[in-house]
């Protein structure tokens, strides 16, 4: 069986055992579309509220017939089930492959638990080899440009973030500190979000197999 498929399967079990109506958000990127597709709908009946981290995501929802809130009402999630690049041996996260860092560290920041769901492939000992995504105000791009040379080559995506700001991807970095870094990038002026997720890592990571799932609580 696929890998992510599996992951996913890890996070529906995990969900299935909580006996009450859930408020739920649902990540961006092809492990959580593997969640979204073939397990979400089999929670229907549970699901009170459901949350999206990009307009891609909100489309599938919409698709398999499931009414996005809006997280701006600033609602307490009782699950948020996304996917991660990278994950490193405490479980800190690289993310923004797809360019949705910004609202899945929205959507994190309000979870009771943050299940990330992986395949094998990504786990790493430091976070890095994965280029380090960074949505950057428009007006900014070249003062952010030069904020992160120091740092590494960075290169400019061509596609937008759902936001309309420009993302940046820089290379070659090893972030051995990520809680360090995060903050440091953050800091940037005209860096609206990182790809780091340190502060709101993970409650429980779900690693998928082709021969099932392992889970390992932070």
């Amino acid at each position: 069986m696929n890998e992510k498929f599996n992951a996913a399967k890890g996070a529906f079990d995990l969900i299935s055992k909580h006996n009450e109506s859930i408020k739920i958000g649902i990540g961006t990127g092809s492990t959580s579309d593997f969640f979204t597709k073939n397990f979400l709908p089999k929670l229907r009946d549970k699901i009170k509220s459901i949350y999206s981290s990009s307009l891609k995501t909100s489309g599938y929802l919409e698709e398999l017939g499931f009414v996005v809130d809006d997280l701006d009402l600033n609602p307490e999630l009782d699950f948020y089930v996304d996917g991660a690049d990278e994950v490193d041996t405490n479980h800190f996260l690289i993310k923004g492959g797809g360019g949705a860092h910004y609202m899945e560290k929205r959507v994190a920041s309000k979870a009771n638990k943050f299940i990330c769901i992986v395949d094998s492939s990504k786990h790493v000992n430091k976070l890095g080899a994965f280029p380090l995504p960074l949505e950057v105000e428009k007006n900014k791009l070249e003062s952010v440009l030069t904020s992160c040379k120091k740092f590494g080559n960075a290169t400019i995506r061509k596609d937008l973030s759902d936001n309309k700001n420009y993302l940046i991807d820089l290379h070659n970095l090893v972030i051995d500190d990520p809680l360090y870094y995060e903050k440091l990038f953050q800091k940037i002026d005209g860096v609206i979000e990182v790809g780091i997720f340190a502060e709101h890592k993970p409650h429980i990571v779900v690693t998928g197999f082709d021969y099932g799932y392992e889970l390992k609580e932070s």
